[in-house]
């Protein structure tokens, strides 16, 4: 049997004295940066709960924390005496038991929480701002993540393929046209380009002249540009003027003769003023 399929049929849910719990020592994560925990608080005082803490039994008749140290630490900045929590049998292996969960617990990548703040704006029809209100973040953190979203599908796949992160993403909001915003993400791919290295060559791009693609125009058909030129020498013939054209057809090639009438003084007479 897994690990997982262990851990979920041995559980039971119970009501558990906060003060009864206490903190894994051999936890995978450290690091509890004192905003994180503060949100996660404003939050759980808002919708309550939603993930019960999964705590072991230990021989002393306390409890140890397997997973939701964050939870726990939450919660007690809220003051509250007791929480649900999912309580396994003593004798588990606690540390093993910790990574399985930590490593089983995948985060939304940075577009797909762009994407979810997105269609929750749609199908609520509610601001950025009131999104942040309800996710406990601040309006910028909301807005930075939606910017995402102003990347093409095919520069988000770029990123995502070479698993740059969400920084390097924003740096190539600066570029315009999605194929300049590819290259640039291909280079840091290629290259491993940190996010400072990557906004320096994003700043040296945009002081560079956009490179328009030279644009090869390939006509198999002469008699395409013969009747067009016969077009511009028929419009100036109504307009009165005396231009004339004659198209000479060689093997390999074809040439068209416009001739225009000099006008003023030493200009070659016409007929009718000859014959006067």
């Amino acid at each position: 049997m897994s690990l997982m399929k262990r851990l979920r049929g041995a559980r039971q849910l119970a009501r558990v004295r906060l003060s009864e719990i206490d903190s894994n020592p051999r936890r995978p994560r450290r690091s509890f940066p004192p905003e994180s925990i503060a949100g996660l608080a404003e939050s759980i005082r808002r919708y309550g709960l939603l993930s019960p803490i999964i705590v072991r039994r230990c021989a002393s008749g306390r409890y140890e924390v397997v997973a939701g140290e964050r939870r726990l630490r939450a919660l007690r900045q809220l003051n509250c005496d007791a929480a649900d929590a999912f309580v396994l049998p003593g004798g588990q292996d606690t540390a093993l038991l910790a990574l399985a969960e930590n490593l089983h617990r995948e985060p939304l990548g940075y577009f797909e929480e762009a994407e979810a703040y997105r269609a929750w704006m749609d199908e609520h029809r509610q601001t950025q701002e009131a999104l942040a209100e309800r996710l406990v973040r601040s309006p910028s953190a909301v807005a930075n993540k939606l910017r995402l979203l102003k990347l093409p599908p095919a520069v988000r796949e770029a990123l995502q393929r070479a698993g740059l992160s969400e920084r390097h993403a924003r740096a190539l909001l600066r570029l315009t046209g999605e194929e300049r915003q590819l290259a640039a993400a291909r280079q840091a791919a290629e290259d491993r380009l940190s996010v400072r290295q990557l906004e320096a060559l994003v700043a040296r791009m945009l002081t560079e002249p956009l490179r328009m693609p030279a644009v090869k125009t390939l006509c198999r058909d002469h008699r395409l540009f013969v009747n067009a030129i016969n077009s511009t020498v028929k419009t100036l013939q109504r307009s009165n003027a005396a231009v004339t054209s004659r198209v000479v057809e060689r093997e390999w090639e074809v040439e068209v003769i416009i001739t225009i009438p000099r006008a003023g003084p030493g200009a070659r007479p016409t007929a009718k003023s000859a014959a006067q």
